[in-house]
């Protein structure tokens, strides 16, 4: 049974907690600290921030960071979200001090992997002379050694294929697209009509789901140091994670347990579908993918062949997929009387950095059209057109492709594709 635990306390005191709690060790760590002293949570007279000098600020945020460290399992990533501020007319680079004095305090602590922007789309419409409306914020992205979990297959993406990925199906991973270092979710908007937001900085449920997805597994542990509204909390425990936050301001407790939980559940329930729809369209892309770079590969080599070696209208040319769930294909050549030195194929640097590309094995063969019934009578075949492998232009049984008059012309694959060049199959 998962658990989640908001906790009103001092993050300064990190250790006491986790200790007096008797807290595992975080798995994840996903927070976005307190703005220096831009913003005042609550009037809370022990916040961290409003009030303070910058170094006495950056001196806790590190140091609550570097206790994070301690506590969490060798595997834990940390997540920090935030934003540059504005302090007298002087755009301040908080996430980076913050990263430069950790570093620099610190022989063992968080290494940065990577950052990411967030865009925002929307945001509080606030600009002022010398500085636009801010429409991103800054994810830096932490781990402490490199057995941190990184399950980028969870989020990969197929609803912005390119109108070429028929044609170079080789360029997409069978699995989907990797996303970028660029993420757009848009802000949670409430209350703005009357200018009133109740918590200056929460965070969307999908870009909260997807560090999720990307560094846990079920029953893992994710903490947040400054809870604030709690959605890293609550999306952790809908999503079948152990969560635990701490904050200094009970209100903001108040409002995680009425509104909060219960809008990560209800996001849930309508995203738990979503995902479903979403893993079918994948495995429909992998199974496509798949057949595309078979049929390209053998397509490919075989007109290799054809140019390089071969010079007559009686040759047939077949690519036969064995097992779907192996990566390998028989190109086969149909040729009677004729020394085809398979060897001499399989060594061609073409062909092999081929192979490399595609991730595919080509096995070659050299039979005689008189065994082709014997040997081949059971196959569906389908002709292609060697430039547009992914749509066939007939059925055929191995019968009518030896009674073919321009079969040297076309390829015969027992792949079964047939897809539009303009296709959106896969989208939305």
């Amino acid at each position: 049974m998962n658990t989640y635990d908001y906790i009103i306390g001092d993050s300064r005191n990190v250790e006491g907690i986790f200790r007096k709690k008797k807290i595992e060790n975080p798995d994840l760590i996903i927070t976005s600290p307190p703005y220096f002293d831009v913003k005042n949570y609550e009037n809370n007279k022990g916040q961290i921030g409003f009030g303070q000098d910058y170094d006495a600020y950056l001196n806790d945020i590190i140091n609550i960071f570097q206790k994070s460290y301690d506590l969490s399992s060798s595997h834990a990533t940390f997540w920090m979200i935030m934003d540059t501020i504005r302090k007298d007319g002087v755009t301040i680079p908080l996430p980076f001090d913050i990263n430069r004095e950790l570093s620099n305090q610190f022989s063992s602590t968080w290494r940065l992997k990577d950052v990411i922007i967030w865009n925002k789309t929307k945001n509080i419409p606030w600009n002022a002379k010398g500085r636009f409306k801010n429409h991103f914020e800054y994810i830096f992205f932490y781990i402490k050694d490199e057995r941190f979990k990184f399950n980028i297959d969870r989020i990969r993406e197929i609803s912005d294929l390119k109108k070429w990925w028929l044609t170079y199906p080789e360029r997409y991973n069978p699995k989907g697209k990797a996303p970028s270092n660029l993420w757009e979710f848009i802000t949670p908007i409430r209350g703005w009509g009357n200018g009133y937001l109740n918590h200056f900085c929460p965070f969307p449920f999908p870009l909260v789901e997807r560090i999720i997805s990307i560094s846990t597994d079920e029953n893992d542990l994710v903490f947040d140091p400054f809870a604030g509204s709690g959605s890293a909390i609550a999306m952790a425990y809908v999503m079948n994670r152990n969560s635990v936050g701490i904050d200094i301001n009970e209100k903001y407790k108040q409002q995680f347990e009425k509104e909060v939980l219960i809008g990560a559940q209800k996001y849930w329930e309508i995203r738990n579908k979503e995902l479903k729809l979403i893993n079918e369209k994948i495995g429909q892309f992998k199974s496509t993918n798949e057949k595309l770079r078979k049929n390209k590969l053998g397509s490919t080599a075989v007109q290799w062949v054809k140019s390089s070696l071969i010079n007559d209208s009686n040759f047939i040319f077949l690519i036969i997929e064995k097992d779907k769930n192996q990566n390998e294909i028989d190109c086969i050549i149909v040729a009677d009387g004729k020394n085809i030195d398979i060897s001499s194929l399989n060594k061609k640097k073409e062909i092999n950095d081929l192979m490399r590309m595609f991730r595919i094995k080509i096995h070659w063969k050299i039979i005689k059209q008189q065994d082709l019934l014997r040997l081949l009578s059971n196959i569906n075949f389908y002709k292609y057109n060697f430039r547009e492998f992914h749509q066939y232009i007939s059925a055929m049984t191995i019968e009518e492709i030896i009674l073919e008059p321009d079969k040297i012309e076309y390829f015969f694959s027992n792949i079964n594709l047939n897809i539009p060049k303009i296709n959106d199959i896969f989208r939305n």
